[in-house]
């Protein structure tokens, strides 16, 4: 085996096996089926809960979560997982835009621009990206009656962004805010010069046509927001000369480079690709003005991530990549029920709509993939793969409130538990489906008696539909009993659960413990990982491609008799690097292995 064997992983955060496979037999996704004709593919189900946090650990570590999940933000070490094997044996790994939930273990290692999952701006985030207007009122906003989402506080599930700012007149032309998080406001001068709008950062310049992109655009040293180098880029969405009204778009601004660990690294990245974004202006939602930039700067960025990986295995000397592409999952949630046939938001009318929006993103990925398989050498692994899949949502359920029906968690008048007055509640950081047993008021002693009400609790609960009634949680179990499921250990909950396909985490303004959704919706972590439709599925999906993979093998897949588990890919990946998979609770998955691996 070569000592320069390579492992690019291009993770999707939501890619549907089912979707692939539609798409393969349209013929619109060439690159992808070549995976297939040319590797080796299989589905895998995610575990509990079935998001990205909990399964891209368990996928690139090699261990279940009972061993490596400690939670959001909060990743393992001393487990003996994949990337410490590689740091042992002297391999370097790049963590370049992956959850932070998981960090590459040596100093030698890269980790560029992780997921920002904690309460305001990214460090990394100098400015958001906005849409700029002289007229707002264009974008008519519907407040919304729920919040959907772990923590039930946002709107994660429809993928909404409040970025939209004022451009105002002045004596000689308009003026746009950059809305720095930790700076003052960056000022871009704008001038109309007969169909097109000039535009003064500092001191560049850039004259735009609607529909132009401009090129980046360094902030000066008298506009350098935390005196930081940084650039940024605009699109003319719209211009009406007659009128004064403009629509423009900014990137994001952002710095990258200071918390990689490797800035020297991360700089040649930025200076060979170009500035990185990690985040788009626009919801990736036909019911969106300009959703189709979504597809643009999601394009950019996908581009921006498959060279980088080029070029750290190619000419760094590293021997894994590991990245996430979101742009899929986004279109998943603001699509997927309204052309799924099982949704309650379905209408044949709208479903060749909704579904060409997934398409496109699934075509974007299918490029990369092809950017990709042109730029690897004959000692790198390709692997495509998805940590879930999505299915409609139809109910939303707030959890703290069924436990209070029980009197098992106390909450405040905004629906919220208090923790400190609970005997069971549970950790935002830990996916939304362990309930914990407060041992400082709960007696050792009683502690199963109120797991016993717990499982009551989430067994009784039910809800009556056009359809009949419906059990509103599929699984329940205590901790000692979960260990089949992949879970134990002591940061794990005392209970364990996942909702029934199409409940989702949320809450709505009456105040309801489980309640019918009145906005279409998709989604993923809190359900089942079975859950399925004749149209969609949660299951995850892997292929495989280039050096140590056999060709043209699928393994098969039944969730009744037998299946692979996200943790399979993390021992395949130590099998190809030629490491030790004792520590490692994933199975290779062999059958896709070449003989001389085995």
């Amino acid at each position: 085996m070569s000592r320069n064997r390579k492992i690019l992983l291009l993770g999707v955060d939501g890619l549907i096996p089912e979707l692939v496979e539609r798409f393969c037999a349209e013929g619109a996704l060439p690159n992808i089926q070549r995976l297939r004709d040319e590797g080796g593919s299989t589905r895998l189900l995610p575990y509990i809960s079935t998001w990205g946090d909990t399964n891209f650990v368990s996928f690139l570590t090699g261990q279940a979560p009972g061993t490596s999940w400690v939670g959001q933000r909060q990743p393992p070490s001393g487990t003996g997982h994949l990337l410490e094997l590689m740091r042992d044996a002297g391999h370097r790994a790049a963590l370049v835009h992956f959850p932070e939930s998981l960090v590459p273990a040596g100093e030698r290692d890269l980790c560029f621009a992780p997921f920002w999952s904690g309460s305001g701006p990214a460090p990394m985030e100098l400015a958001p990206a906005c849409l700029h207007s002289t007229d707002l009122d264009r974008w008519t906003s519907t407040p919304s009656s729920e919040a959907l989402g772990w923590p039930p506080t946002g709107t994660l599930a429809h993928h909404q962004k409040h970025n939209r700012f004022a451009i105002e007149r002045t004596d000689d032309g308009f003026v746009a805010l950059i809305p720095a998080h930790r700076d003052k406001p960056v000022p871009v001068m704008l001038r109309l010069d007969g169909e097109r709008l000039r535009l003064q950062l500092a001191r560049a310049e850039a004259s735009l046509s609607v529909g132009e992109w401009s090129d980046w655009l360094p902030l000066a040293d008298e506009h350098a927001l935390e005196g930081k180098p940084a650039a940024v880029r605009f699109k003319l969405l719209d211009l009406d000369v007659a009128n004064g009204r403009i629509d423009l778009l900014q990137s994001q601004i952002a710095a990258p480079e200071g918390s990689s660990g490797r800035p020297g690294l991360a700089r040649r990245l930025i200076e060979r690709h170009g500035p990185f974004i990690s985040k788009w202006a626009v919801s990736a939602d036909p019911d969106t003005r300009y959703f189709e930039t979504s597809f643009e700067e999601g394009r950019y960025q996908l581009e921006w991530l498959v060279d980088s990986a080029l070029t750290l295995l190619g000419d760094e000397g590293f021997s894994l990549f590991a990245t996430v592409f979101r742009l899929n999952d986004e279109t998943h949630h603001t699509c997927l029920a309204q052309c799924d046939p099982e949704s309650k938001f379905y209408t044949a009318s709208d479903h060749a709509r909704y579904l060409e929006v997934i398409r496109h993103s699934y075509r974007i990925l299918d490029d990369a993939v092809g950017r990709a398989l042109a730029g690897c050498d004959d000692d790198t692994t390709l692997v495509l793969a998805s940590d879930h899949g999505d299915v409609p949502n139809s109910h939303l359920c707030d959890i703290h409130r069924r436990l209070a029906e029980f009197d098992l968690c106390t909450i405040d008048g905004e629906g919220k538990p208090d923790v400190a007055t609970s005997q069971a509640f549970l950790k935002d950081e830990r996916g939304g489906l362990e309930i914990f047993v407060n041992r400082d008021l709960v007696p050792s002693g009683e502690i199963d008696r109120v797991q016993t009400r717990i499982l009551k609790a989430l067994n009784t609960w039910y809800v009556d539909t056009p359809g009949g009634e419906r059990n509103v949680v599929a699984l329940a179990l205590k901790k000692q009993d979960a260990s089949p499921l992949g879970y134990w250990g002591e940061r794990m909950g005392d209970v364990l659960f996942a909702y029934a396909p199409g409940f989702v985490w949320g809450t709505n303004q009456r105040g309801d413990t489980v309640a019918e959704l009145v906005t279409p919706g998709a989604n993923h972590g809190p359900q089942v990982p079975t859950a399925s439709t004749g149209f969609a599925s949660n299951h995850g999906v892997a292929f495989f491609h280039g050096a140590g993979i056999r060709p043209d093998v699928e393994l098969a897949f039944d969730t009744a008799r037998g299946i692979q588990r996200m943790d399979s890919a993390g021992a395949t990946f130590a099998r190809l690097l030629g490491l030790s998979t004792d520590s490692l609770e994933g199975k290779v998955l062999e059958g896709l292995v070449e003989s001389e691996l085995r």
